[in-house]
């Protein structure tokens, strides 16, 4: 379950998401000496994780659904609050168009 099945930075390169196979969704953000100093390696500490999606059935298609995360796609940034999408099992999201 602990295996990262994508991974997703955001527009500004500060947040980094990753998903994994057990449905989990672990955000890091970049220190802070890191975004001064632009020529150095990025290091980045985990910020926030949350259980995203959970094992379930469709049961109109007889379909198992698992909870492994699919894809992350970070929403355009309005304000000081970030968003993101994640899907598992057979969604998908739509194409970025910016």
């Amino acid at each position: 379950a602990d295996i990262i099945s994508t991974v997703e930075f955001n527009h500004s390169g500060e947040l980094l998401a990753t998903g994994d196979k057990g449905g989990r969704v672990v955000i890091f953000q970049q220190e802070q000496e890191n975004k001064i100093q632009s020529h150095s390696r990025g290091e980045y500490n985990v910020y926030s994780t949350f259980q995203s999606h959970e094992p379930e059935f469709d049961y109109l298609k007889s379909l198992e659904i698992e909870e492994k995360i699919n894809k992350i796609r970070w929403l355009p940034q309005k304000n000081a609050a970030q968003f993101l999408l994640s899907t598992n099992g057979n969604s998908s999201l739509p194409k970025d168009r910016g």
